[in-house]
């Protein structure tokens, strides 16, 4: 044990010769090197600074510095960075598009694309209730919330068949099948003779789309960024073709005033109103035309960077005005460049210059810090706008739409059925059904995307969603049904009553006014909110047994 200790204070003497030698030479040094005094900045006393800091201490940190930098390129070379390795199971882990011979993986990426379709689980409920003789109440709900899901699983097998077919016949796929939930109720209503359920629905997805979908975006939106734009041309594109529906429908309606014989004014209604649908179709089919094709740049999305400096709130952009403004002040400022390293020979060094150079080397971490963070939510967005990808193959995909498309036309043909028994069990008016609870059926998968992507500041994509969608109703699929009417004998026209005529050239001309500028905020979206709120308010207290024959005919 003596010995053991003997030992111990041995070492422990060498190290403090050591220390002392090196602290000696340390000060040798210093006391022949002709710098000034430097004065210490905390007290404001002038001494020469200490060789313990500056000698052992900055060694010590450099040892640790350059220990820790060669583990750390040891650990680089046995594994791949974070980021690579992330990059690497993507890729290893990457879908293969599923093909007609797998229909349990068609069905599991069809189910697994969204949370709405838990409610699939009603789909089998609702198509049993009809021939089980549920009450008219139960077969409606049951069947409206059957078929949201089935509105979303339609919306992804087109997005998967779209991918195959390119963008000219993608585009039309879409535009085809964007709204088939309404197309199907409304033929379907339309075969029954319920006009008035055909014309309040088509009317009430316009609505719904221009002002609870839009709405919801621009003010979700606008809570979680600042400002969001998007593309002021085909925002425009958008408010034209708008207002050439609206004057589609003011026509029949001013026609209608005019004093004559009420044959005559029928005759001539329908009359104008199968002319009217043939051109809508014709414009409609040209604003395909010009959106894929001759002027598809107009529709292209607003720049990343734009969309990220528009959703800064004010504070984040005055914190970044005052960093500019610093860094520039400090620029001016003479420093050394680069900042010198802590070693021994620094004690002559005055404290102004290490202090300059500590800030020099705090701004420049600061602003690598910023870059940082803009480049890793500039990564972020583009990780979110490279998310679509080829699950299935062609041939899947339209087996799946097919598939999807019969159970929605079944659920929709119990739907309908249903209106007259809850109509009459609620006390409700079928202008009210029609106008408001037909439309959210079809819109509901479409709200959630527009609202999701709104979030995550994709204004463009939400806007096409919300007000493309409006269009796809005007210009494609009241026109379509007008003239399907026409070949089955059925009085349908695109003249409405003149309240609801008001109500959607009102509703036209505020989205119009919103979206002009290419820029929102939640203002913005909670006025068409309210909106929404007061029309739908409206058409509650419409007279039920209120004539609708001039609107029939």
């Amino acid at each position: 044990m003596p010995n053991i200790f003997n030992r111990l204070r041995g070492d422990s003497n060498a190290k403090l010769s050591l220390h002392s030698t090196a602290q000696g030479a340390a000060e040798g040094t210093a006391a022949t090197s002709p710098s000034p005094v430097m004065p210490r900045a905390s007290t404001g006393t002038s001494q020469r600074p200490s060789s313990k800091y500056w000698g052992p201490r900055a060694a010590t940190y450099a040892s640790n510095a350059a220990r820790k930098s060669m583990d750390r390129r040891h650990s680089d070379q046995r594994n791949p960075s974070e980021q690579e390795a992330g990059l690497v199971a993507k890729e290893q882990h990457k879908m293969e598009p599923a093909g007609i011979k797998q229909p349990w993986l068609i069905i599991r990426r069809a189910v697994l694309s969204s949370w709405i379709n838990l409610l699939l689980l009603l789909v089998p409920v609702g198509i049993a209730s009809h021939p089980a003789k549920f009450p008219d109440v139960a077969i409606f709900l049951i069947n409206f919330f059957a078929i949201i899901p089935l509105a979303k699983i339609l919306g992804y097998a087109t997005e998967q068949l779209a991918l195959h077919l390119g963008d000219a016949l993608g585009g039309l796929l879409n535009a085809t099948f964007g709204n088939a939930v309404e197309l199907l109720v409304g033929i379907l209503a339309l075969v029954k003779g319920e006009i008035e359920i055909v014309q309040t629905s088509l009317v009430g997805s316009v609505l719904s789309n221009l002002l609870l979908v839009g709405g919801c975006c621009f003010f979700f939106g606008g809570l979680k960024n600042n400002e969001q734009v998007f593309s002021a041309h085909a925002a425009q594109s958008y408010g034209s073709l708008l207002a050439m529906a609206i004057l589609a429908t003011l026509l029949p309606a001013a026609y209608n005033s005019l004093n004559a014989k009420d044959a005559e004014l029928k005759s001539g209604t329908l009359t104008l109103s199968h002319v009217t649908a043939i051109f809508l179709l014709v414009i409609y089919i040209a604003y395909l035309f010009f959106q894929l094709k001759t002027h598809s740049a107009l529709f292209m999305t607003v720049s990343l960077e734009e969309r990220i400096e528009a959703a800064k709130k004010p504070e984040k952009k005055n914190k970044s005005a005052v960093s500019v403004d610093s860094n520039a002040v400090g620029d001016t400022t003479t420093v050394p460049t680069p900042a010198p390293a802590v070693t021994p020979s620094m004690g002559g060094a005055s404290a102004a210059e290490i202090n300059a150079a500590l800030e020099h080397e705090e701004s420049k971490e600061a602003g690598a810090n910023a870059d940082a963070d803009a480049g890793a939510q500039e990564e972020e967005q583009q990780q979110d706008d490279d998310e679509e990808e080829i699950e299935l193959t062609a041939w899947a995909a339209a087996l799946l739409l097919a598939v999807v498309t019969g159970l929605t036309g079944v659920c929709a043909e119990f739907l309908v059925d249903s209106i007259d028994g809850l109509t009459d069990k609620w006390n409700l008016s079928p202008s009210f059904v029609g106008m408001i609870l037909l439309p959210i059926v079809g819109n509901a998968a479409e709200h959630v995307t527009a609202v999701t992507v709104a979030i995550r500041n994709k204004m463009d994509l939400a806007l096409g969603v919300a007000v493309g969608s409006s269009i796809q109703i005007a210009l494609f699929v009241m026109p379509f049904l007008c003239i399907l009417g026409w070949i089955i004998k059925e009085p349908m026209t695109i003249y409405f009553s003149p309240f609801t005529t008001v109500v959607l050239f009102i509703t036209v001309l505020l989205v119009n006014y919103i979206i002009g500028d290419g820029r929102t905020n939640w203002l913005e979206g909670l006025m068409l909110l309210m909106a929404y709120v007061i029309i739908g308010v409206a058409y509650f207290l419409y007279p039920k047994d209120m004539d609708t024959s001039s609107t029939a005919l």
